[in-house]
């Protein structure tokens, strides 16, 4: 399976179409994981034209989608669990809100966004990944997303695209 993993895309705001970049990705996708901040459910319909979609609700989501969308999901992919979260709440950093979420669950990897910057890393046995923003990178160097490949057998592979321009 071929998961794109996006968060805080902020659309339209930040951007009225995909990134050049990203297409390839969605077009290629199984599935699509998105931790929140989408912004407008048009998103949503755009991203599910290409695969299914797992989406969480963001602190900047519209009504509708806050309405629509849980705040967090709990999936299964060929026996490995996910866990996503957008992460946006009082006290801590991002990232421990999104792991104080899971803390009753067993799960293999947490995805979750909110702070637009990218992050892939190791606790433990849980794999901690933030896809930054292939659409509002603010501070960072690149926009980014991710991508989780998981074979039948259980084992999977994750990595963040990175690029430079939005636009083409």
């Amino acid at each position: 399976m071929r998961i794109t993993i996006l968060a805080d895309t902020h659309m339209p705001r930040m951007a009225k179409v995909w990134p050049a970049a990203l297409l390839p990705h969605l077009e290629q996708a199984d599935h699509i994981i998105h931790a929140g901040d989408l912004q407008d459910s048009r998103v949503l319909d755009s991203l599910a034209s290409f695969a299914p979609v797992t989406a969480v609700s963001g602190n900047i989501d519209s009504p509708e989608l806050i309405d629509t969308l849980p705040k967090k999901q709990l999936l299964t992919f060929h026996g490995v669990k996910v866990g996503v979260i957008h992460g946006h709440g009082k006290g801590k950093t991002t990232e421990q809100r999104a792991k104080a979420a899971f803390e009753d669950e067993h799960i293999d990897l947490l995805i979750f966004g909110h702070s637009h910057i990218p992050i892939h890393k190791e606790e433990a046995d849980l794999v901690l990944f933030n896809p930054g923003s292939p659409t509002d990178k603010r501070r960072q160097e690149q926009f980014s997303f991710g991508e989780l490949i998981v074979q039948e057998d259980g084992t999977w592979y994750l990595k963040h695209i990175f690029y430079k321009d939005k636009k083409g």
